[in-house]
């Protein structure tokens, strides 16, 4: 490949150290995650974060637009690790893992 036209890669770190490569997801997996991000930054209430990331619409948890297996995808890890960061920061549950609260955000 030409150096010139290398991508730059986009990289979501995991709250237990998980790298996950968001550079060729799919349009609607990055927009999903855009939202999310923008709901975990406005602190919307746990329950509706929940709600509005995993509900009907969502690919995350869609079999045809997520992979025959949804809770075993790179989408659901990363948008799970979102509701789980907002639930700590909302003092819903502890937090268990060592590093900051809040995501380094790559969009």
């Amino acid at each position: 490949m030409n150096e010139a036209i290398k991508k730059t890669r986009i990289i979501y770190r995991h709250r237990y150290g998980q790298e996950y490569d968001l550079t060729d997801w799919p349009k609607d997996h990055l927009d999903l995650l855009r939202r999310a991000y923008w709901h975990y930054c406005h602190n919307m209430p746990y329950n509706k974060f929940i709600s509005v990331i995993l509900g009907p619409g969502s690919p995350v948890l869609d079999r045809k637009r997520n992979g025959p297996e949804p809770v075993d995808s790179p989408l659901y890890a990363v948008a799970t690790d979102l509701q789980f960061r907002l639930a700590v920061k909302q003092g819903i549950v502890t937090q268990d893992w060592d590093g900051p609260v809040d995501p380094d955000w790559p969009l």
